[in-house]
Parts: C-alpha cells; sequence; structure tokens
C-alpha cells in the first residue's frame, strides 16, 4: 500500500466514532457538574474545566483518558488546593481512586470504564502568573483549540499512533518521549504528519522550533536551552516543550520515519506482538551470542511512577559504572520493572582474570622507593614491579574474578556505597537474587510480560523491524 492508502487505513481505526465522542463528553460533563456540586457543598469555590486530548478532540479511540482539572482562585496555597482537590475529587467518586503525585496530589480513579484524572490547579491568564507547572495546561488547551482544524486533529492522530507504534509516545521519565501536547505542536508548524516525517529526518542536534516567535533570533534561543530538540511554548517563552524527550528517542523516530516513508506500512502503528522463546530457544539464542547476562532482581518500591523511573535509570548506571570500574565489561544494560525489578547487565564475559595491573609512582620519583620496598617482597605480588611506560607496575590479585559474586558481595556489604536511588537501596536492602545467563529461567516462565521483555532485548530490533 502506498502512504496515503495506510495513513487513511489507520485513521479510520483509531479515529473516535460520534458516538465515542458523545459517550465521553456526556461523562465528562456529568462530572464536572458533580464536582460543582460537591464543591458548592463545601462552600469551595472552584472552577471544573476539562483538558487535554479529549478537550482538544485529538485524542485516540483506544485512548480515552479524562482530565478534569479543579481550578482554584490563586487566594488559596498550594497544599489548600492538593487537600481540598482530593477531597472533592473523593466526594465525586464515592471514595474510588488511587492517590497521584505531581507537584501536589490528585486523584486517578476509573468512572464507567474510563481512567478519570482529578487535578487541582490554579487559576491563571497567562504563564507570568504561574504557580505550578499543571497551571498551564487550561491554556494549552486553549491555544490548541484555536489552532486545530479537522485536518489536524486527523494528522496529530497519526502521529501520536505511529509514536505509541515504536515505543516512543509520552513525557514521563520512563520513555523519555514525545508529549501530546509536543505532538500538536509539531503538527501546527509542520501541517501533516508527512510532512513533519520528511523534516525530522533532517533535524541537527539542538534543533529549534519557535512557533510564536517569541524570539528574534535561533541563537538567542540556543543559549538559553541545551536540549537536543527545542520547542518554545507558545504560551510560555520561557519553557522548552520537548524539555523531557532523550536523544535516544529522537532517533527512534527518525529512523521509523525514514523507514516508514520508503515502504509505509501498519506495522509501524500497530507492531506485531511478539511471542517470547521457549527456554531452549533462549538458551541457544545466549550461548549464540557468547556474552555473559546478570540479572539483579528485587521488589519494586511503591512510589510515584517518575520517582521510581528516576531513581531506577540512575541505580543501574550506579551499579554499571561500579563494574566497569572493577574491569568488567558490559556491552549492554536494561531494566524492566512491575510488582518485581529487574537490572540487566551484559558483559562480554561475567568471569576476568585472576590478577589486575596496579599502576605505580613514575621512575626515578619520590614514590619509587616505598613503592619497590613495599611489593618487592610482598606475597601478595604475582608480577613485578617492572617498568612500563615510565612507571612502575605490579600484578595483584583480584579479590573477585566472577560478576556476580562480586555484586553480590557489594550489595551485601557496601551497598551505600554504590550510589543507588534512596528507595532501591531499600528494596535492595531487604532482599535481592542474582542470576547468570539461565538461571533466570524461572523468573522468565512465571512472568510472561518479563519474559515478553528479554526476548525483545536478546532480538536487539525495533518493533517495525520486528514484524
Amino acid at each position: 500500500m502506498n502512504l496515503k492508502m495506510v495513513c487513511e487505513n489507520v485513521s479510520q481505526k483509531i479515529s473516535p466514532s460520534e458516538e465515542d465522542k458523545r459517550k465521553v463528553h456526556n461523562l465528562s460533563t456529568d462530572l464536572i457538574r458533580r464536582i460543582e456540586e460537591e464543591a458548592g457543598n463545601l462552600k469551595i469555590n472552584v472552577n471544573p474545566i476539562l483538558v487535554g486530548s479529549i478537550a482538544k478532540d485529538t485524542w485516540i479511540k483506544t485512548n480515552p483518558d479524562i482530565d478534569l482539572f479543579i481550578v482554584f482562585p490563586r487566594t488559596y496555597t498550594n497544599e489548600e488546593i492538593g487537600e481540598l482537590g482530593l477531597k472533592i475529587a473523593r466526594k465525586v467518586t464515592g471514595g474510588k481512586g488511587k492517590e497521584q503525585y505531581a507537584e501536589h496530589p490528585y486523584l486517578r480513579s476509573e468512572v464507567e470504564g474510563f481512567q478519570v484524572d482529578f487535578v487541582p490547579s490554579f487559576e491563571i491568564s497567562d504563564a507570568t502568573e504561574l504557580i505550578s507547572s499543571v497551571d498551564r495546561t487550561p491554556l494549552h488547551t486553549s491555544y490548541i483549540k484555536k489552532n486545530f482544524d479537522e485536518s489536524l486533529k486527523k494528522e496529530v492522530r497519526l502521529l501520536k499512533q505511529f509514536l505509541i507504534g515504536i515505543n516512543a509516545y509520552g513525557a514521563e521519565i520512563k520513555v523519555g518521549g514525545f508529549s501530546g501536547y509536543l505532538c500538536e505542536l509539531l503538527l501546527i508548524n509542520y501541517s501533516s504528519f508527512q510532512d513533519l516525517l520528511e523534516a525530522c529526518i533532517k533535524w541537527k542536534k539542538q534543533h529549534v522550533i519557535d512557533i510564536a516567535h517569541h524570539y528574534s533570533e535561533e541563537k538567542e534561543i540556543k543559549k538559553i536551552f541545551s536540549e537536543p530538540l527545542v520547542v518554545i511554548d507558545p504560551i510560555d517563552p520561557k519553557r522548552n516543550v520537548s524539555a523531557a524527550l532523550s536523544n535516544q528517542k529522537i532517533a527512534e523516530f527518525k529512523a521509523a520515519a525514514k523507514a516508514f516513508l520508503e515502504a509505509p506500512s501498519e506495522t509501524f502503528f500497530f507492531p506485531k506482538e511478539i511471542t517470547p522463546l521457549n527456554l531452549e530457544e533462549l538458551q541457544n539464542l545466549i550461548q549464540t551470542k557468547g556474552t555473559d547476562t546478570l540479572f539483579l532482581v528485587f521488589e519494586t518500591p511503591k512510589v510515584p511512577p517518575d520517582t521510581l523511573w528516576g531513581q531506577l535509570y540512575k541505580s543501574i548506571e550506579a551499579i554499571k559504572n561500579f563494574l566497569e570500574s572493577e574491569d568488567f565489561k558490559i556491552v549492554n544494560k536494561d531494566v524492566w520493572s512491575e510488582t518485581e525489578t529487574v537490572f540487566l547487565f551484559e558483559f562480554e564475559s561475567a568471569t576476568i582474570s585472576k590478577t589486575y595491573k596496579h599502576s605505580g609512582p613514575p621512575t626515578g620519583s619520590s614514590g619509587q622507593t616505598p613503592f619497590l620496598k613495599k611489593y618487592t617482597k610482598s606475597d601478595k605480588s604475582i608480577s613485578g614491579p617492572r617498568i612500563e611506560n615510565g612507571r612502575w607496575i605490579v600484578e595483584l590479585p583480584r579479590k573477585f574474578t566472577k560478576a556476580d559474586k562480586l555484586l553480590h558481595y557489594e550489595l551485601r556489604n557496601k551497598l551505600t556505597s554504590l550510589g543507588l536511588g534512596k528507595h532501591i537501596a531499600n528494596k535492595i536492602s531487604e532482599h535481592f537474587d542474582l542470576f547468570l545467563n539461565m538461571e533466570i529461567h524461572d523468573f522468565y516462565s512465571k512472568n510472561p510480560d518479563f519474559a515478553q521483555f528479554l526476548t525483545k532485548y536478546y532480538l536487539g530490533r525495533p518493533s517495525w523491524l520486528l514484524s
């Protein structure tokens, strides 16, 4: 199929019907009415409004999340709107829902099959009055509604589904991808999904988009913002809408864009589910690669998602740095997390030499005599002292030659020195397991989602190349 036909077929699958829109808007209207009633009963002055993709009519049929903002006058404090917003939301939902946290708490609840977020915010007329970051959201909604027509709505839905398909949608820390608002601004700037794909391939580092022309010169923007893509918020010139977007997701987007333009396929929008390898296939693939993979498994701490993933990424990087400082060569790393978390470290080899080179002082320096005195007759000296590149060298025995043994010792005895995230360190201190290669087989067999994750990891291809 050609590009136009593929996009038309995808649009038909993801665009909400008039009945879909009627259902979600009726529920939203009813919830707003109930918020007003409960706020009135509590004698609280608020203005509830529908925001986000449903308010802008840019939502995808399969993802109809409802965002309701409970907007307070600025006479209230941050603490007050958090407390009162939750109180109102719980009244509306009959106490159902789970408390979430951004800059202040909000309630996430399921209502008639829809996920609904009840978010307190302050009423502002422009970004200069900003108190909390969510206060901009109603202004974002108004801006998009004023600048979007039916054609752009269709185009942005295509973009969102494309990003979902290549796993690059969502600005949360776990993903580091494109937010919905960023997608909408990109379509205002480029006018169509196809034009955006063609343009993004040519993006250079620190590409700048300033739709509202807040700045007179691009170099002025680049002095202020250092991110790989800079999209100035039309309603707040001090904000880069794409600040959370990682280099990795930009690269994945550009690669997928080029591949799609060359060979259009619905696979980019709806990748096929990957069937996990059976244990024999998994073992054969591990043996074929010839590397060693170490799995660190522990219970996932119950903290907000952005807090969790920020600490997960920090912690896995800290462990990687420690292992590399001990001369283990790591090929790759990754993390999977549900009720339990798995850190994955793939080594060239999980076993290294029994000795290591210890570098001493330069020859002829003041440190030469004490160094030679210490190591010439030492039982620990396996080889040397000798001279290499103008310095004294001695070969000493390692305490650990296996990565799993080293990491086990470090986590048991020197956990606080590794620099892990607080919540991650606490959970590891309670209990952890280490598995090398196929020792993971029981966990793999009992966790289908992890099995799919590990299969994708070992296959090592983006979703659109796996189908």
